[in-house]
């Protein structure tokens, strides 16, 4: 996944930038529009499909917010929307996309973020745990498993 910043780090600005207090760095390095191919697999690892998507991260402050934005072979779209706050440098999310989805998220070190989320989908509680590493400026993976 790379990384084209909408939100260049030289416009970060006192008014909007994050509180560095709550905020952990990490986290302000993935600031911008994130962009890369996914690819899903069965329970077995074979290739089940794949998409295109592009997330777009803004903090301000304490406050989180990324909208998710994906294109499907079929040419159908997808818009996801999440929101935050920072409490005790761990991010805690919610979404208007999804009405029962929680979520945390936190610095694991050696520049990765974890994730873990629950929501309810076919009336089956689903939950996500996800690992996202930067591998430079502009280059992150993302490894998701899905109970």
């Amino acid at each position: 996944m790379s990384n084209a910043p909408v939100i260049r780090q030289d416009t970060v600005n006192p008014l909007n930038s994050p509180d560095f207090d709550k905020v952990p760095e990490i986290f302000t390095r993935h600031i911008g529009t994130w962009q890369g191919a996914f690819i899903k697999t069965d329970t077995r690892g074979h290739f089940s499909r794949s998409f295109f998507g592009n997330f777009t991260i803004l903090i301000e402050g304490s406050h989180y917010q990324q909208v998710n934005n994906y294109k499907f072979s079929d040419g159908s779209r997808r818009q996801l929307n999440f929101q935050g706050e920072f409490e005790e440098r761990i991010l805690k999310l919610s979404s208007s996309s999804y009405s029962d989805f929680s979520a945390i998220v936190w610095d694991a070190g050696k520049e990765t973020v974890c994730f873990r989320a629950t929501k309810t989908e076919d009336n089956a509680l689903i939950t996500f745990v996800e690992t996202m590493t930067l591998l430079s400026e502009n280059q992150r993976v993302r490894s998701t498993q899905v109970f």
